[in-house]
């Protein structure tokens, strides 16, 4: 097996592990060496994670998001996308995420010591401390938070429970 599928397996594990506890993500669909063979072939859109967050306003919901993985993975930075819409000025109206200085930095200098267990770590603090937020992705939704952040918590809490419903297991 390839290093970068030990890699990716790593990851993985890491992220299993670490959040088994408190649910914030779990991986949907899990990967094993088998999988990790069609890295040969094209870009991975695995793995796919729940993510549950455990702050206001999204308490309660369910988030499905992607992360792609380029062929020359951890190399080149992967594409964040929540699959599930989200109230957030940090993702786009398509789901793309990609303002996160994580991955920004990644994209100017891709270390091998940045992991998705810290894009996923990242994601839920600037989901959750949008006052550290510096290059929204949708800037009028960050106004209204800093303006009025009691209509963006009822607009974010309504649309948490219209479109991020619970899976079932």
């Amino acid at each position: 097996m390839a290093s970068k599928h030990i890699r990716l397996l790593k990851d993985l594990a890491l992220i299993d592990e670490t959040f088994q506890s408190n649910h914030l993500f779990y991986i949907k669909k899990k990967i094993d060496a088998s999988t990790c063979d069609a890295i040969h072939e094209t870009d991975l859109t695995h793995p796919i994670f729940i993510y549950t967050p455990q702050q206001s306003p999204y308490i309660g919901g369910e988030f499905e998001l992607e992360i792609s993985l380029p062929l020359d993975y951890p190399t080149t930075t992967p594409r964040v996308k929540f699959r599930t819409p989200i109230y957030s000025p940090i993702v786009d109206e398509s789901g793309t995420l990609s303002c996160l200085p994580i991955l920004q930095r990644w994209q100017l200098n891709p270390i091998n010591s940045l992991r998705l267990f810290d894009i996923l770590v990242e994601i839920d603090y600037y989901i959750t401390h949008l006052e550290d937020v510096d290059e929204p992705h949708r800037p009028a939704l960050l106004t209204e938070w800093k303006e009025d952040s009691i209509l963006f918590t009822k607009t974010a809490e309504r649309q948490t429970k219209e479109l991020a419903k619970p899976q079932k297991r």
